[in-house]
């Protein structure tokens, strides 16, 4: 289950008896309601674990999906005769899943877990340090001296060159956005399909005097048109499945 830090931070903790018990129906009975109650109740400790590693929006949200996976192996194996609150057991269980996640998450270059917990912590020296800094962060220093290899910092870095594949995926999704495109232009009135082809999809746009001109008609009229245009063909593009990205 996924939960926003927002609706985390609200849920309300439970009672020590409605903890027990959601913990009883899910072991017992595989009661799955019992277990999301239990799961959202403590998904604040999710976030806040998370928080504590990076401020990156996406990072912090797989982060902290990986700390209710914690959650839910604590809800599994935790033992209800022992004398203890299911936060303090499960805390345990989450940093470990975040730990875990961390070198897969937010490294350029798949890193053990424990390598990269020590290269944050400045705990790795010379090459081995340096390698596992330029993982961590992408980032190399261009002075640095040749590792053992013989080679330059530089000369280990992986090409910005994108692959045959990537190429030829992009140029995929090229033709498809053009395609698309033109049959939402062909949805619009002539002038208006004109009109957004002469002001907007030019590499040197025509000014609103030169079309205004053209069509005959008033500038302010033009740009009426021109809005109403656009706001029919930004529709006709998210219906088609366009990236809203690229619209703004």
């Amino acid at each position: 289950m996924s939960i926003t830090y927002a609706a985390a931070m609200n849920e309300p903790l439970l009672a020590v008896e409605q903890e027990r018990e959601a913990l009883r129906r899910w072991q017992e009975n595989g009661d799955r309601n019992a277990l999301e109650l239990l799961l959202r109740s403590h998904a604040r400790q999710a976030w806040s674990q998370a928080s504590r590693w990076t401020d990156n929006p996406v990072h912090l949200e797989d982060l902290a999906a990986e700390g209710m996976i914690g959650l839910m192996r604590a809800a599994d194996n935790f033992n209800r005769e022992l004398d203890v609150r299911f936060s303090t057991y499960s805390s345990w269980w989450v940093r470990t899943s975040i730990s875990t996640a961390l070198a897969r998450i937010k490294t350029v270059i798949d890193i053990p877990p424990r390598a990269y917990i020590d290269a944050r912590m400045g705990r790795l020296t010379g090459e081995e340090g340096a390698q596992a800094q330029m993982a961590v962060h992408g980032q190399v220093a261009l002075d640095a001296p040749p590792g053992d290899e013989g080679l330059p910092p530089t000369d280990r870095l992986p090409s910005a060159d994108p692959t045959p594949e990537e190429t030829a995926a992009a140029r995929s999704s090229q033709e498809l956005m053009k395609r698309m495109l033109q049959e939402a232009l062909e949805s619009l009135a002539p002038e208006e399909a004109q009109i957004i082809r002469r002001r907007k999809l030019k590499s040197t746009p025509d000014s609103v005097a030169e079309v205004a001109a053209d069509l005959g008609m008033p500038r302010n009229r033009l740009r009426q048109v021109e809005n109403r245009a656009l706001m029919r063909l930004r529709r006709q593009l998210l219906e088609a499945g366009f990236q809203l990205a690229l619209l703004n």
